[in-house]
């Protein structure tokens, strides 16, 4: 059987790169979409297409391309952020949910007729909650792109592609990994805090998406899967209560 083809949208750093790597080891070929080529080579398997997903034009283009040189898509992934400097609550949108959205379109007609297919995008746990370190349009930004990911569950349902997003919260990363974990103080909360007692890892929703980008997630659509380690089911005051030791 040929290797299913997945498209990753922004899968050159981050929970992007993890999942470009996660799904090359399962032994998919893979296209990564970014804006710059990545730092290093990212391994056997994988392709990089550059393009600057907020440009219409340049995705249209970028998207024929990969089609024509690796086949139609089974699997397209949105792991995309916004980087800028200050609120940006433009730029979140349109990095977000706009880019997504006419990522989505342009890649309708590069599906593969029939097989197990799927949509599946990164969101965010403030896309529900509310908390620091993020500013109002990310927040804004990841609610509405959860929802236009159901809306896509029900249009495309019909031609059998499934959509679903992957909420995770704080977990580590690549460029930050080694500073956090040797922050004892604060890895003394998230032992407190979480029922598996542990803070989260990119490969953590790296394999859930690889998971909903397979037909073992065959009847799975619409859905938003929350990757925190069980945290959200938890009532503050009892994290709250530990950490304060009352």
């Amino acid at each position: 059987m040929e290797a299913p083809h997945a498209v990753i949208v922004g899968g050159t750093r981050g929970l992007g790169l993890a999942v470009v790597r996660v799904l090359a080891r399962e032994g998919y070929r893979v296209s990564a979409i970014g804006r710059s080529v990545p730092a290093a080579a990212l391994g056997e398997g994988i392709r990089f297409f550059a393009a600057d997903v907020r440009d219409a034009a340049a995705v249209d283009a970028v998207l024929r391309q990969i089609a024509a040189e690796q086949g139609p898509l089974r699997y397209l992934v949105f792991a995309q952020r916004y980087r800028g400097e200050g609120d940006g609550w433009h730029a979140e949108w349109e990095t977000t949910v706009e880019a997504t959205r006419r990522t989505i379109e342009a890649a309708a007609p590069h599906f593969a007729a029939s097989g197990d297919r799927a949509l599946a995008a990164v969101g965010s746990v403030y896309g529900t909650f509310v908390g620091d370190g993020q500013p109002a349009g990310y927040h804004v930004a990841k609610a509405a792109l959860e929802q236009l990911l159901r809306y896509y569950a029900f249009a495309w349902g019909p031609r059998g592609i499934r959509a679903n997003l992957v909420a995770p919260c704080t977990y580590l990363k690549d460029e930050t990994k080694q500073h956090v974990l040797a922050n004892e103080r604060l890895m003394d909360v998230y032992r407190r805090m979480v029922p598996l007692g542990r803070i989260g890892t990119a490969d953590d929703a790296a394999e859930v998406i690889a998971f909903l980008c397979s037909p073992k997630a065959g009847y799975l659509t619409g859905q938003t899967i929350t990757v925190d380690g069980g945290l959200s089911l938890v009532w503050p005051e009892t994290p709250a209560r530990r950490i304060a030791g009352v």
